[in-house]
């Protein structure tokens, strides 16, 4: 194992980028009051809340509701607020699919109203090195409610209700940690940031995210959804294995078009001025990510990896 002085002094930069993607992406963050926190219905009790950040997954039991990831900490009253409207019960369990303030910024929130805070190993491990840091503390928060208290390995799963809920290890995806959540009679998976539904991803390459990873992982997820499944993603509205299936199609011709660059040498500047997504936008550009940061992430990806071409 590493030691922890190598995650902390990787730590900062990664954090400090993260902190400003809204400005790199020219994305500001709302006026919270303004936030409106939408509700989706997909059966058997499992529901989709989409708000500011990332998606929200709830099954609504009787004995209690099951969320997975819980957006910024401004918003954990108005999500609350939304699941009121849904059940008298009390959120007793929170999943983090992964590290990021979008997907567990209401941590403390949720704890401090009673949830347990649940999440693969390497999560939390990611989380208690940051709040190591003095300076990061404010993004990931000092309280220690912000930590998971309950982790797991490989998997997971959780019998509430009529129905049973899987939480399997999927690591260096999006990031070192990611959770995949499977709620089998609602026949409903949620990726977190594994997948992103309509636009480009973010891929935490400093954190052990990768883009080859991530294209195998499509096969995976095809293959535990069927015809009628639905999929929440980490950000975009629900998907199915159809649109799991373009997505993959879409990242293999960045991969190759970034890999033969690499062979070819070709600097990461004139990569980008040579602007290989033109015709990638208009499908998936309009959103978070801009092609330029998804060749960095990709380029450096590679790089990192000693990775040239690759065509299948």
């Amino acid at each position: 194992m590493k030691p922890i002085r190598h995650y902390l002094a990787i730590l900062a930069p990664v954090l400090a980028m993260f902190i400003t993607i809204p400005a790199n992406a020219q994305i500001d963050l709302p006026d919270w009051d303004t936030v409106e926190i939408v509700t989706e219905d997909l059966g058997h009790g499992v529901y989709m809340l989409q708000g500011f950040g990332s998606n929200v997954g709830a099954y609504v039991g009787p004995d209690g509701i099951f969320l997975v990831d819980n957006e910024y900490a401004p918003l954990s009253q108005k999500i609350m607020a939304a699941l009121a409207g849904l059940s008298d019960q009390k959120v007793r369990y929170v999943v983090n699919t992964h590290w990021h303030r979008d997907h567990r910024g209401g941590n403390e929130n949720f704890a401090k109203a009673g949830a347990v805070i649940v999440a693969q190993a390497e999560t939390r491990r990611i989380m208690a090195l940051a709040q190591k840091t003095p300076e990061l503390q404010s993004e990931i928060g000092a309280a220690p409610e912000n930590l998971p208290t309950i982790t797991y390995d490989q998997a997971m799963t959780f019998h509430l209700g009529e129905e049973t809920i899987a939480l399997r290890y999927v690591p260096n995806v999006h990031t070192s940690g990611d959770t995949l959540v499977i709620f089998k009679k609602a026949n409903v998976i949620q990726t977190g940031d594994m997948y992103f539904n309509g636009f480009y991803p973010f891929i935490d390459v400093p954190f052990g995210g990768s883009i080859d990873n991530m294209i195998r992982f499509y096969d995976v997820l095809y293959g535990l959804a069927g015809p009628d499944t639905k999929i929440i993603p980490g950000h975009g509205p629900i998907a199915d294995r159809d649109d799991v299936r373009a997505y993959q199609n879409m990242l293999k011709i960045v991969r190759t078009r970034v890999a033969l660059a690499i062979v070819k040498d070709t600097s990461l500047d004139d990569l980008k001025a040579a602007k290989p997504l033109d015709d990638l936008d208009p499908q998936w550009g309009d959103n978070l990510i801009t092609a330029d940061w998804l060749l960095d992430m990709v380029h450096a990806d590679l790089v990192k990896h000693g990775v040239g071409p690759k065509n299948d």
